[in-house]
């Protein structure tokens, strides 16, 4: 029993990782919506927003934009681990306090990657990304 412990452990360990390392590279956001401060479910294609997230092996980072216009940035470190992905902010235009988590329920298919967000059991972020390297 205790060998079939170690054992699993050792391959969620090993599964995380490799999430990690399919993580690496250039993202851009393909599509995605979130609730706002009012409630309100905003499609992120109703706002012309466009973003690229670049992820090392331990950091992120992301810039967006709403148009043209400058929408928001943020940069800190990451982990992923049981299907979960989690940026601690370090970074931010957008008023959050350094070491704000943001925790995702995460999957990547091909090349695309799948992060959603919840809150009370309200799902309050969605994002679709595309590896563009």
């Amino acid at each position: 029993m205790m060998k079939k412990i170690v054992g699993m452990s050792c391959l969620l360990s090993l599964s995380s990782l490799a999430l990690a390392e399919d993580l690496t590279g250039v993202w851009q956001l393909v599509s995605g919506e979130y609730v706002n401060g009012s409630g309100d479910l905003v499609d992120y294609q109703d706002h012309d927003l466009q973003s690229l997230k670049v992820i090392s092996r331990s950091h992120f980072s992301f810039t967006s934009m709403k148009g043209t216009e400058f929408w928001a940035s943020g940069a800190g470190t990451y982990e992923v681990a049981d299907g979960k992905y989690t940026e601690k902010l370090q970074h931010n235009s957008f008023g959050e306090e350094a070491g704000t988590l943001y925790i995702f329920d995460t999957k990547i298919e091909g090349e695309y990657w799948y992060n959603s967000r919840w809150e009370d059991g309200k799902r309050v972020e969605y994002e679709v990304w595309k590896r563009v390297e």
